[in-house]
């Protein structure tokens, strides 16, 4: 069986996410990349979901194990034996690109301000406990404050929104009546973990902003670090593929649980062209682009002495004036 619309995307993806495997591979073996363990988990993710598209791109309907496999799906059997496919399979690997993004931001922070430090996760005092680490990074009442304790939470609030709207009908139900009657909850849940996604993104534009205008201070002949445009220009594809994961909870055309979106052997040409262009491309673009940022940053200064840094906290409580 020849390649149809589906398979032949997830075929070129596969690909595309095979090399910046190898790339990262090869950056782990020269021991270069201790910071973008995150941008490995996307790629790995990425990599066995295009594997198991491309599989059933090949097989066709008939691969229910190969479906479940490539949407990280929930299933619904109707009395009449069809069966529906769908699920917001973009979810995890997008959640990995807007903490990733955040990371390495905080990363950069650290080693290029003046204090050796960063407002959205001030660094721990030599010697803290584990566990104490780990608490903090989800705890919002902290000292100094922490503001990516909140957005762990956002994020880890928006996923599990999505992941419960989207197994609200896995229960399974009688008739097409049941499965419809449920529809608006399911929607309304994965709607609310989409926009949070997009909400974090919203936030995360601002936080690069403040740290372009921070470094041009600490700098005066108004230079602008390479990381910070390179995350600057992973912005936008992060957004677009925000507003596409809350169009997908909505709007019919971009749906999987839209049965429109179905024809006789799968997935129609028009809806896999639209989610590969608006969300795969996007990922893909943003994890190349967030790689780059390696390049852009060896030669950055080491992290300093935090013993001059006592009151991160009143940074935090700056920003939070200027806003």
């Amino acid at each position: 069986m020849g390649l149809d619309t589906e398979s032949s995307a997830a075929l070129v993806f596969l690909i595309l996410y095979a090399i910046l495997f190898v790339l990262l591979l090869l950056g782990y073996t020269a021991n270069r990349l201790p910071a973008h363990s995150v941008i490995t988990f996307h790629v790995l993710i990425r990599l066995a979901s295009q594997s198991c598209g491309l599989a059933f791109g090949v097989v066709g309907n008939s691969a229910t194990g190969l479906v479940t496999a490539y949407f990280t799906l929930y299933v619904y059997r109707l009395r009449n034996n069809f069966v529906l496919t769908r699920c917001d399979r973009g979810a995890e690997g997008y959640l990995t690109l807007i903490l990733c993004t955040y990371r390495i931001l905080i990363s950069w922070q650290c080693h290029n301000n003046l204090s050796y430090d960063s407002w959205l996760e001030p660094r721990y005092p030599p010697g803290t406990p584990w566990f104490k680490r780990f608490l903090s990074s989800v705890l919002v009442f902290t000292k100094p404050p922490r503001p990516m304790a909140i957005i762990h939470i956002w994020l880890i609030g928006a996923n599990c929104l999505i992941a419960i709207g989207a197994s609200m009908l896995a229960g399974g139900r009688n008739n097409v009546r049941e499965l419809h009657a449920d529809l608006p909850k399911e929607k309304a849940m994965r709607a609310a973990g989409q926009s949070i996604f997009l909400a974090a993104n919203i936030f995360l534009l601002y936080c690069i902003y403040d740290s372009i205008q921070q470094y041009k201070r600490e700098h005066p002949d108004g230079r602008v670090h390479r990381t910070l445009y390179l995350l600057l220009a992973t912005w936008p594809f992060l957004v677009v593929r925000g507003i596409y994961g809350v169009l997908g909870s909505v709007v019919p055309m971009f749906d999987y649980f839209s049965w429109s979106n179905y024809g006789e052997h799968g997935l129609i040409d028009s809806f896999v062209i639209s989610e590969y262009i608006l969300s795969t491309t996007m990922e893909w673009t943003s994890c190349a682009l967030l790689m780059l940022t390696y390049i852009t940053s060896r030669n950055d200064p080491k992290k300093g002495d935090l013993k001059e840094w006592e009151n991160a906290g009143d940074v935090w409580r700056d920003n939070v004036k200027a806003i």
